[in-house]
């Protein structure tokens, strides 16, 4: 599982121990939506109003999620020559003539 679904993970946990037992279904449902329907506008707009009415009741938890999160920055990366790569993240690079990639 990628960072980010980690993360998205971690912050609906850290979102469902701020709901009281009878609000638990509301959220449960909208993430069922959500991920059952991915391209669904909607669902996902449901699923942030959700979110975004759990911040609004507990501030502090907005507190600890931004702290949880990698600090933001500008990353400059620079690649200079002939078939040069330059990448923050990177897997398979080719840059020679007639490279046969194998699995």
């Amino acid at each position: 599982m990628g960072a980010t679904a980690n993360a998205g993970r971690s912050i609906l946990h850290a979102i469902w121990r701020r709901r009281s037992p009878a609000e638990r279904p509301e959220l449960e449902a909208a993430v069922r939506e959500a991920a059952e329907e991915p391209e669904d506008a909607d669902a996902a707009a449901a699923l942030r109003q959700q979110i975004k009415r759990t911040l609004r009741e507990n501030p502090q938890l907005l507190a600890e999620l931004a702290a949880q999160l990698p600090p933001t920055g500008a990353v400059t990366i620079t690649a200079s020559g002939e078939r040069s790569i330059a990448a923050q993240t990177i897997g398979t690079a080719v840059t020679g003539d007639n490279t046969t990639i194998r699995p």
